[in-house]
């Protein structure tokens, strides 16, 4: 019987250093500008722009669903989409108010074993489905190269830009180095923990329609994150074409996601600074805009609380649970 997950609220030093980096971020960043132009450019925001930006957030979530849907399906199964719809959102909301990026990630992995998928099929489904969203975005960065590449190079993004390829490059190499392992190698103990993913490559492989699928349902989350952001800049008076947009949002997402800040506060605002200063944008301008992004990304996450009280309430769970 798979026992109901619930997370432990207690603050260890690890989580108590991450909230003292995102706070001593934003303080120095706020510090550092005129905040009543900030609050001048957060309030010419009209409300209709920010029920847009959500509602494609939302989409986002539903297109990540699908996607590991159809990943999960290759380990011969088949949860039905409202079930991964629902501990997508349950993650996403665990993402957003849990010090580590991944603390969603064990609804997910708990939703596949519940569907009859093993640990490690449950776990390497997960992985495969973030992996696949780097590559999506990165997709898109190298498509937008020839029109934005020369003014990346010749700014402060060069080298985060320069590592999201090598990354992109990296996860490429090494789905072949994987694949041309000899089996006699899958005994040893450096080689033994990748085999379900050896397995789950080489199935995308031989199901090449499905892996399509899988790509192209990625590939629109992608989109419509990048869609939000632009929609955003828009309203902001930011003149940035969707292409710009594509190249600054992968940066962005990985220096977001170091592990040494609170679900990215801090990290995400300085990394907009910079990537949109590219651009001649001003940092209070820049500022709000990281601000109103990541607010709006936590209401996004609501619908994903609500679930899971109901959640907890279904399995009867007890009061000390909460």
């Amino acid at each position: 019987m798979i026992k109901a997950f619930t997370p432990s609220f207690n603050l260890p030093w690890g989580t108590l250093l991450k909230i003292s980096v995102s706070g001593s971020l934003i303080v120095w960043l706020l510090s550092k500008l005129d905040l009543e132009r900030v609050w001048e450019v957060v309030q010419s925001i009209h409300g209709g722009v920010l029920v847009l930006v959500l509602g494609l957030m939302w989409l986002t979530l539903f297109a990540i669903a699908k996607r590991w849907q159809l990943i999960v399906q290759l380990c011969d199964i088949s949860p039905p989409f409202v079930k991964l719809s629902e501990a997508t959102f349950i993650g996403a909301f665990f993402n957003q108010f849990l010090p580590s990026s991944v603390g969603g990630d064990f609804f997910r992995i708990l939703a596949v074993r519940q569907q009859g998928s093993t640990l490690n099929e449950a776990v390497t489904g997960v992985f495969m489905d973030r992996l696949f969203g780097f590559i999506s975005l990165g997709i898109l960065c190298v498509i937008v190269v020839p029109m934005e590449g020369e003014a990346i190079l010749s700014s402060d993004l060069k080298w985060p830009f320069l590592l999201t390829l090598l990354l992109l490059l990296g996860v490429l190499v090494g789905g072949v180095a994987l694949l041309i392992l000899p089996k006699s190698w899958h005994p040893f103990f450096f080689v033994r923990p990748f085999i379900p993913l050896i397995g789950m490559v080489r199935k995308l492989i031989s199901h090449p329609m499905h892996s399509f699928f899988i790509l192209l349902s990625s590939m629109a989350a992608s989109i419509f994150l990048i869609s939000g952001l632009q929609i955003l800049m828009m309203a902001f008076d930011i003149p940035l074409t969707w292409g710009q947009g594509a190249v600054i949002l992968p940066v962005v997402l990985m220096i977001t996601s170091l592990p040494i800040s609170f679900a990215g506060w801090g990290l995400r605002e300085g990394a907009m600074i910079i990537a949109l200063g590219v651009y001649g944008v001003s940092q209070e301008t820049a500022i709000a805009l990281s601000l109103v992004y990541g607010i709006l990304h936590l209401v996004s996450a609501v619908p994903g609380l609500v679930l899971w009280i109901m959640k907890k309430k279904h399995l009867n769970l007890p009061a000390s649970a909460y």
